[in-house]
């Protein structure tokens, strides 16, 4: 079944039939023209906007006062077990690949004695974007749980560490959920003096349960064991290259120039 020509195409040449044959097919070869190029452009932009993100090489340089194991996961779980320690005087290094909708979780606990701290250098090995452990995009949450942290990648410690992430998204934790973290001294200060491998620049930082203005000392339990986590996307991980901010600009001013000459012949 064919559509009627528009209007515009008839009534101005009805004393030359040959014409007006003329007119209706030019018309309906610049509508079928037309019709092609939306669609390659709109394929274009989507096919553009499905592609999935990357994983992002990340490296990790940490110590903690005492202890520490480190995750990766969703927002929703810990499914990875990365690593754990329980001497601060040692800082360790890691290298992963992490998608960007992943985060990164910190377990840590202390002895309750002197004082406490998270100290850590994330670095980006694909734009060499640098955080912090005091970084603001950090979040804490306090599980008031005592002794027994998940500090291995057994079923049994992704299960509790998973269950206590989701007990910080319903806020139903001794935090009432995510909270900012609270900024310590900067690397190389004193009881722990430089911790080598982490720019100066770091800062320890701790959760506080008692509004203390530098919970990191003296020793306190803090509500503990707490857990520290960050979105891989804090990072600029999913700034497009520039090759697909190009090939999606194309898309969208071929979709552009369709409509306007699609105007232009109505």
């Amino acid at each position: 079944m064919v559509d009627l020509p528009d209007t515009h195409y008839l009534g101005a040449n009805l004393a030359n039939p040959e014409r007006e044959s003329c007119t209706w097919g030019e018309a309906m070869r610049t509508k079928m023209k037309a019709s092609g190029h939306l669609a390659w452009a709109a394929a274009m932009a989507m096919t553009l906007l499905s592609v999935p993100a990357q994983a992002t090489p990340i490296q990790v340089s940490i110590t903690v006062d005492n202890s520490y194991a480190l995750f990766y996961g969703s927002q929703l779980a810990a499914t990875t077990f990365v690593a754990s320690n329980g001497d601060w005087t040692n800082t360790e290094t890691y290298n992963f690949d992490l998608p960007a909708d992943q985060y990164i979780y910190v377990v840590t606990a202390s002895d309750l004695s002197v004082a406490q701290g998270f100290l850590g250098q994330f670095t980006n090995l694909d734009t060499n974007y640098k955080f912090y452990s005091s970084d603001p995009q950090w979040q804490v949450t306090a599980t008031g749980l005592g002794p027994g942290a998940p500090y291995t990648g057994s079923a049994g410690d992704l299960a509790l560490l998973t269950q206590e992430i989701l007990n910080a998204n319903a806020g139903t934790n001794a935090s009432l959920g995510w909270v900012g973290l609270t900024e310590g001294p900067v690397n190389g200060s004193a009881p722990w003096g430089l911790r080598p491998s982490i720019d100066a620049a770091a800062k320890w930082v701790w959760y506080d349960s008692n509004g203390d203005s530098d919970p990191t000392s003296p020793g306190f339990d803090h509500d503990e064991w707490l857990i520290f986590r960050i979105s891989v996307a804090a990072t600029p991980v999913d700034v497009p290259e520039p090759l697909t901010l190009a090939l999606f600009g194309t898309g969208l001013a071929g979709l552009a120039v369709v409509r306007r000459r699609r105007k232009a012949k109505t």
